[in-house]
């Protein structure tokens, strides 16, 4: 009897390692491609109107794994291939830890202290585009502090506002209404979409992104 549970134990144990592996894999190639789309650089970038701004964590991620591309900037991929329009990456000039336990205690002193944190790259001329997505994840019910700092930081007045976001079982956490809120001489639409994490680096996330785009008249 004892051999049997044994066994058994151990057939399980090997499937899920094998599982592991393979998700591991599509992970990788997600990642990949996700990076090559948004790395192209687009030499008619004047002629886009659409502007794809994002916030994104690499490393250790909740329930996702160590990652190459965060969650964010996955779906941000699957968003300016679709609509063929620029992307801008928000990059920290102090970089979050990549262990997700060392990042949380960042993120909450920060949301504490309702920081700034500074934003080392910049959007040459934002004027040329009439919508900006907004994307990021879900920190702590909220959005996180360093993009306000981009909020904060550009004139988008007058402008179409349309956020996105990854979360891990908060929803998009009223952000939608923050903004909203914050920018209120934009056009912001609470139409957004969020994603948890897990969804947004498979097929079906790149469904619901691109449905979602569909609807929004894109």
């Amino acid at each position: 009897m004892k051999k049997r549970i044994l066994l058994s134990l151990l057939v399980i144990f090997e499937l899920f390692a094998i599982t592991g592996c393979g998700n591991n894999k599509l992970s990788q190639e997600a990642d990949k491609k996700a990076n090559d789309i948004l790395n192209d650089k687009n030499e008619t970038k004047s002629e886009s109107k659409i502007l794809i701004v994002y916030f994104s964590r690499t490393g250790e991620n909740y329930n996702v794994g160590n990652v190459e591309v965060g969650n964010t900037a996955i779906m941000a991929s699957y968003m300016k291939e679709y609509l063929n329009a620029d992307s801008f990456e928000i990059i920290p000039v102090n970089k979050y830890p990549d262990s997700y336990d060392e990042c949380l205690k960042v993120a909450t002193k920060e949301k504490n202290e309702n920081a700034r944190p500074a934003i080392q790259n910049k959007i040459d001329d934002i004027s040329i585009y009439d919508t900006v997505f907004i994307g990021y994840p879900i920190w702590w019910g909220d959005i996180p502090q360093i993009v306000y700092t981009f909020m904060e930081e550009y004139d988008l007045s007058g402008k179409t506002i349309i956020p996105f976001n990854t979360h891990e079982g908060s929803g998009n956490s009223g952000t939608y209404n923050t903004i909203k809120n914050k920018l209120s001489k934009s056009n912001v639409k609470t139409n957004g979409l969020a994603l948890q994490g897990k969804v947004a680096r498979t097929d079906k996330g790149k469904e619901e992104t691109i449905n979602w785009l569909k609807e929004l008249g894109y």
